[in-house]
């Protein structure tokens, strides 16, 4: 997923949502070790983009301080 090249074929969520996995969801657990809150540069408009990743379950949520843009909540 986070191959070179992957940054070319892929959405703006898709992206934000590897650059938080990268940082903090990494093996062999792919999860972090506490509940992790942060701010990075939105793969889009490049405003603030705020996330969540869990410590229990690895889910990561996301949204963009821009109207209309990035906003993600994996799946339960």
């Amino acid at each position: 997923m986070t191959r070179p090249g992957f940054g070319a074929f892929s959405s703006a969520v898709a992206r934000a949502m590897a650059e938080v996995r990268r940082q903090h969801c990494t093996p062999p657990h792919f999860r972090p070790a506490q509940t992790t809150q942060g701010t990075i540069r939105c793969t889009k408009c490049g405003g603030n983009l705020t996330y969540t990743a869990s410590a229990i379950d690895g889910r990561t949520t996301g949204r963009c301080s821009t109207l209309d843009c990035v906003k993600w909540s994996d799946p339960k």
